[in-house]
């Protein structure tokens, strides 16, 4: 696939140089997904996708914990690290340069699971919407979903511009925000309707929320599991 030089593919690229931008544990909460929603002792091994996997955290761990791994991502640079880190650990990854939003690489019904961990929001609505027609397609009958993704709680929009249908503006963050990388950026934040509007085609759609506050900075997400009928 060929990418236009783009402002936030050059973003990425450029976060994914920083060390700080490359966190090498899993998050807890991908952790407890994978063990309660994916059979680690199937045959032949289920077959997942880490949707946006940056630097590769979460492959990595889903790969070291037997399963089939592909992931795909907008930035060579995260890929390049990712199969740095796999080569270390001595795990397979199958890894794909491709926007999250675009998964015409993988044929209907391929994956077992597919994991999308902090990359929707950074798209724009129409997007997101493919990108959840997209892995509806690419799931299996029955397959899993783990989706996390930002909500109308979140410190950002404190100074975030409305420029469309769920869709702010960063102008400024707020002190004890993680990084000031997101200012300027347009940004996806949905409330409870929304978010359950947006996986309407899914089964057994649970929401929670993971909230975390630094220095009165509220980090608020909402972690979507839901399976293809």
């Amino acid at each position: 696939m060929i990418f236009s030089k783009s402002p936030a593919r050059l973003r990425w690229e450029e976060a994914h140089n920083v060390p700080r931008f490359r966190p090498v544990y899993p998050h807890e909460q991908v952790v407890r997904w994978a063990f309660r929603s994916l059979d680690r002792n199937a045959t032949p091994k289920a077959k997942v996708l880490d949707l946006g996997c940056g630097s590769g955290r979460h492959a990595i761990f889903l790969a070291a914990e037997g399963f089939d791994v592909c992931a795909c991502d907008i930035s060579a640079v995260g890929l390049r690290e990712l199969q740095i880190f796999a080569k270390q650990r001595g795990v397979a990854v199958q890894c794909h340069h491709t926007p999250g939003h675009d998964l015409s690489h993988y044929g209907e019904g391929t994956f077992d699971a597919v994991l999308c961990f902090g990359v929707m929001y950074y798209m724009t609505l129409e997007e997101a919407e493919r990108m959840i027609g997209e892995v509806l397609r690419v799931l299996r009958p029955g397959g899993k979903v783990c989706c996390v993704t930002r909500n109308d709680g979140d410190s950002r929009l404190l100074q975030a511009s409305l420029v469309g249908r769920c869709t702010w503006h960063i102008n400024a963050l707020e002190p004890g925000a993680p990084s000031n990388m997101e200012e300027d950026m347009d940004m996806l934040f949905f409330s409870r309707e929304e978010i359950e509007q947006m996986f309407s085609s899914f089964t057994s759609l649970s929401l929670d929320r993971m909230t975390y506050i630094h220095e009165g900075f509220v980090d608020d997400d909402w972690i979507v599991s839901a399976s293809k009928p």
